[in-house]
């Protein structure tokens, strides 16, 4: 049985991570749950990844968390977009800004 003994680092990380650091420690150690989030993450991180994510920092229009999720969910419409960004504390994001992650989200996804 697997267990933790010490948390070292806690931080948010794209789903193309998890895959790779699930992939470095599979084998008989894995526990079911690792096993589990491992096939999602090899069913889900057939999705553009880095390119996508390092544009969306270099719009630097939001935050860490945002881009994570944007990766995840490839909202197609800007109502979805909002949705996701509403987890962004103290701002507001014009009409502007959302076709702008919009038009990026359109470009990677082809």
């Amino acid at each position: 049985m697997f267990m933790v003994k010490e948390v070292i680092e806690s931080r948010e990380v794209p789903i193309s991570e998890v895959e790779s650091i699930l992939e470095q420690r599979s084998g008989s150690a894995q526990t079911y749950e690792q096993q589990v989030a491992l096939e999602h993450a090899k069913r889900v991180s057939g999705k553009p990844g880095e390119k996508l994510a390092d544009s969306l920092r270099a719009l630097n229009i939001v935050g860490e968390r945002s881009v994570i999720k944007i990766l995840e969910i490839m909202p197609r419409s800007p109502m979805t977009l909002r949705q996701i960004l509403a987890s962004e504390r103290n701002k507001t994001f014009d009409d502007k800004e959302i076709a702008q992650i919009m038009e990026l989200i359109k470009g990677k996804a082809k």
